[in-house]
């Protein structure tokens, strides 16, 4: 490739190449290959190109010139008489500080390839992140494992497969999603971990920053110790005759040591201008990439964390349902509720509010206040809100009989206009949405994209006057939970309900 030297010091040895593309690349005086001059600014030189350095680089034939006699070390670190003209220590021209570093991976794809695992825990749970049942397990977690340990402790064979699995699956979401957490918590340190650690030639650069820091350290050292033994020597020679083979000696000796101290400290001057060029050439890029890191890493971590979430939760739903209803059938803890006077069905509110009778109000400590709230929080579980939403008001009318029947505790709203119901759900915050997707001038898509916008948890199902395959179709399309038919007789209907609803 072919450039030509905008930059160059000869007392560092680093300098600075343009092509005629505009691009910039460093070189340092290791890579100069023509033995009989030195590199001057203008010079036309050919290269080989190696991330943003220069290799191998020679003068152009088409435009070499005059060839310079390279100074030797003792001429370029001399002293210069009045008649001399010094040698230039830096002949450097404005130049467009923009020689970045280009990304190895980009801020996506960076952020891509980290958390692939968590993608993946994502995409197998795709079926279960449809899902609308769900307990908050990071409020849930001390109490339920509580409860299962004292049922275990009631019943010896109360644990089976199907719970060990469940709960197994559970404690690996719950760990997945607090790893996740303490990964993203703080931005600087993702920044560093996600993004900075998969570029090449940043770490590439970091690393020759810090063995030069470690080079200069070392010469800095052994430049001392030079200055200390030459301060030494140079005693011992005021002392000797100047014809002396000892004075004769001793003073190459000397000469010797000034002449390594001189080459150390211009290698460390060397290093210093390699270091401001790495560091300035590091910070522009840190710079360049962290706001377009920081609105990615974001967005992904918000949509990821609600996803993980809702995995555990989901599995804490279900973990809890599996443990009652194994509790229902076991004759040792059916026996303990009837001894303990508990008369309720068996739950985690029956059982945490048997705990909670036992405790004195006037007592509680910090984890029972918390247990307080959290029976607040079940009971608030516990309590149904649906929207039925249809054109036949009689219809409407027996599901209103049904439903009160079940359990007088749901709150049911009917209506035959689903756009005069709608805007209000923000307001019901409903459990369940039953709708008839044939009604007459409602687009049902758009519909449920609404609804599921306002309330994101809500549970969708249909009421249908015959299941087709092309309705099947369609619920499963929108996520529907249940078809409930819609049948003329209360019975039917009150079964079909009480099938859905429990």
């Amino acid at each position: 490739m072919q450039g030509k030297i905008v930059v160059y010091s000869d007392q560092t040895g680093i300098g600075k190449i343009i092509t005629p593309e505009h691009k910039k690349y460093n070189f340092t005086i290791d890579e100069w290959n023509e033995y009989e001059t030195i590199p001057q600014i203008g010079q036309t030189i050919t290269f080989d190109p190696e991330g943003i350095d220069a290799k191998n680089i020679l003068l152009s034939s088409a435009d070499a010139p005059p060839r310079t006699p390279a100074p030797t070390v003792e001429e370029r670190f001399a002293p210069h008489t009045n008649d001399e003209t010094p040698l230039e220590t830096s002949k450097e021209e404005p130049v467009e500080e923009d020689y970045g570093l280009e990304p190895s991976v980009d801020v996506d794809t960076a952020i891509q390839l980290h958390f692939s695992d968590i993608q993946k825990r994502i995409s197998d749970n795709k079926e279960l992140i449809k899902e609308n049942r769900k307990l908050d397990f990071i409020r849930m977690n001390r109490f339920l494992t509580t409860a299962y340990n004292n049922l275990i402790e009631i019943d010896h064979g109360f644990e089976n497969h199907a719970l060990t699995e469940l709960r197994i699956e559970l404690l690996e979401a719950y760990e997945a999603y607090q790893n996740f957490k303490s990964k993203t918590s703080y931005l600087q340190n993702a920044y560093e971990d996600v993004f900075l650690s998969k570029q090449i030639r940043y770490k590439e650069l970091r690393a020759k920053l810090e063995l030069n820091k470690t080079q200069i350290a070392n010469l800095n050292e052994n430049a001392t110790k030079r200055e200390i033994e030459i301060k030494e020597k140079s005693g011992k020679l005021a002392a000797l005759g100047s014809q002396s083979d000892e004075y004769i000696y001793l003073s190459n000796e000397i000469k010797i040591l000034k002449r390594t101290m001189v080459d150390a400290i211009h290698e460390v001057a060397k290093l210093n201008e390699e270091n401001r060029l790495y560091i300035d050439l590091l910070d522009n890029f840190y710079k360049m990439h962290y706001e377009r890191f920081k609105a990615s890493f974001e967005e992904f971590v918000q949509t990821h964390d609600s996803l993980l979430r809702k995995i555990q939760d989901v599995l804490a739903y279900r973990f809890d349902a599996l443990i009652w209803q194994k509790a229902n059938c076991s004759k040792p803890i059916q026996n303990f509720f009837v001894q303990a006077g508990i008369a309720d069905e068996f739950s985690s509110i029956t059982y945490l509010k048997y705990y909670l009778k036992t405790l004195d109000a006037s007592k509680l400590n910090r984890q029972n206040k918390e247990l307080m709230d959290l029976l607040q929080y079940l009971e608030q579980q516990a309590k149904k809100k649906i929207v039925c939403i249809d054109d036949d008001t009689e219809f409407l009318g027996m599901v209103r009989e049904v439903v009160g029947e079940i359990d007088r505790e749901i709150k049911v709203t009917l209506t035959t206009r689903p756009e005069a119901t709608l805007p209000d759900l923000k307001n019901i915050q409903p459990n369940i949405l039953i709708i008839n997707p044939d009604m007459r001038n409602i687009h049902i898509e758009a519909l449920l994209e609404y609804a599921r916008k306002i309330v994101p948890e809500i549970e969708v199902a249909f009421f249908a006057k015959r299941i087709s395959r092309e309705l099947l179709l369609q619920a499963k399309r929108y996520n529907v939970a249940a078809i409930i038919p819609k049948s003329v007789h209360k019975q039917e209907l009150l079964e079909q309900f009480k099938q859905y609803i429990d």
